[in-house]
């Protein structure tokens, strides 16, 4: 029998062993110290971006009964929504099943699941309950041709009037100067990681495609909403500002996250090698003439 606590050390980070071994979702867990901290960085980000809330203006969500949360990672949108909305059933699943470091609201639920499976297990799920269903940067653990039916799955679940809110990045970190060379180090890091998610049927570029992905499985009044996360103080605007200096730490930390194994156990670079360049993607990270943004 499969263990779903078993970790394993890799370069000194931890991972989930049967994701490791199954090539299921190939980055640091929750568990790590650094990708705990990330995470709860990451969140802190989003829901500022969303003008301090847990989901998107375009959502019209009064007194929620049941939620469900795909790929809760660290805990932090599930457990803010449970504090949020006492009287609603908050269920999240996750490929590893991640003990919280805070108390877990009596009203949350967290189970073990892969995303890649369908989400019709009755012992899991419940059709046409949710009034919200959020899946937020699970790209990196799902099968490329699994996302049709993943939201095919959720139009099932979702009560009538019910909502998805899905959010994903697009790696590619872009020069808002077009500083930005074949050479530099963010635009080899996304060469590269991009080249590692197609050999692992991943699809890096699966941002822009959501709303193809969401129309195409018959969910109705989908709206996509494109942005810019700045990294650096480069924007005047002072909002932008503030969330591009946060940032910046966020992003690095998140482009070594997902690149340690898929550079080192499926490209065949050595740990040395993408050491270096993690330390050349930071300092271009941290160089404001640049005007680095990620597109969300």
């Amino acid at each position: 029998m499969v263990d779903d606590h078993e970790r394993v050390s890799i370069y000194g980070r931890i991972f989930q062993k049967v994701s490791v071994d199954e090539k299921i979702y190939c980055a640091p867990i929750a568990d790590d110290d650094i990708e705990e901290d990330r995470l709860a960085a990451q969140h802190s980000l989003f829901s500022r971006l969303l003008g301090d809330s847990l989901i998107s203006p375009a959502i019209r969500l009064r007194e929620p009964c049941k939620v469900l949360d795909c790929g809760y990672g660290g805990g932090d949108w599930s457990v803010e929504f449970a504090e949020e909305f006492e009287d609603c059933e908050v269920t999240g699943i996750d490929v590893y099943p991640m003990e919280l470091s805070v108390n877990q609201p009596d009203n949350l639920n967290l189970v073990a699941y892969n995303l890649n499976d369908r989400l019709n297990d009755p012992e899991v799920f419940q059709s046409r309950a949710y009034d919200l269903i959020h899946s937020r940067c699970v790209a990196p653990g799902m099968k490329k041709n699994r996302w049709p039916s993943y939201f095919r799955d959720m139009r099932v679940l979702l009560r009538p009037g019910g909502w998805v809110q899905a959010s994903e990045y697009h790696l590619h970190v872009q020069s808002n100067s077009g500083s930005l060379t074949g050479q530099s180090a963010v635009y080899r890091w996304w060469l590269n990681y991009a080249q590692a998610m197609a050999g692992m049927n991943r699809d890096a570029r699966i941002g822009p495609r959501l709303h193809e992905f969401m129309s195409g499985a018959g969910l109705r009044d989908v709206q996509q909403f494109y942005t810019r996360l700045p990294v650096g103080g480069w924007d005047p605007n002072p909002f932008q500002n503030s969330i591009g200096r946060d940032a910046v730490s966020v992003v690095g930390d998140m482009l070594e996250s997902l690149g340690l194994w898929p550079f080192t156990a499926h490209l065949g670079w050595t740990f040395a090698a993408f050491t270096q360049l993690m330390q050349a993607v930071r300092v271009e990270l941290q160089n404001d003439e640049l005007k680095l943004y990620i597109p969300m």
